[in-house]
């Protein structure tokens, strides 16, 4: 699964998705603007997220363990193709920086939601345990919010930086 997923991620089909998909969004809304395009194609990625948190985390809980799951890469996937594509809106391609923060926001977003919702279902176990349907309803909702809010963040940061002309810091900066 991770050999697959550092695939996708690193090898440049993502940018291809990205683009791909910010071409369809422009056919399908020709006299939205850039910002207007962006927000839609964040509100799209958060409900994709969302939907998959909410898949995976509600039926951990019911069992009331959380194993590393496809919604960990789906979201990484999710996020980084999120951040290429707002590159190629604003900016009209994606460079290796571009690619690069992609990769390290995805990431660790991806992975801090995925550390919350193994947390959160861990606390259902504790102290709701012998109410399964309680705790898959919670665990799901909970899952698919902190996945749906991720996204929401990343790709607002993501937008401002991009419609700003700013470009992602990698290391320390120098004063």
């Amino acid at each position: 699964m991770y050999a697959a997923l550092a695939r996708a991620v690193w090898d440049g089909v993502d940018s291809d998705h990205a683009a791909a998909d910010v071409a369809k969004l422009r056919h399908r809304h020709p006299r939205a603007s850039r910002d207007e395009l962006a927000r839609r194609l964040i509100r799209r990625t958060a409900l994709q997220c969302g939907a998959a948190g909410l898949a995976w985390t509600g039926p951990a809980a019911f069992f009331g363990s959380m194993p590393a799951g496809p919604d960990l890469g789906f979201q990484v996937v999710a996020l980084n193709r999120l951040i290429l594509a707002l590159a190629a809106i604003y900016r009209g391609s994606v460079s290796s920086r571009d690619r690069a923060a992609g990769v390290g926001a995805g990431i660790s977003a991806g992975v801090a939601a995925d550390l919350l919702r193994r947390g959160f279902v861990s606390l259902l176990r504790k102290s709701l345990p012998r109410r399964p349907g309680v705790r898959a309803f919670a665990g799901g909702l909970a899952g698919g919010v902190l996945a749906s809010g991720t996204a929401l963040a990343v790709g607002n940061l993501a937008r401002e930086v991009f419609a700003g002309g700013r470009r992602f810091r990698l290391g320390l900066r120098r004063r």
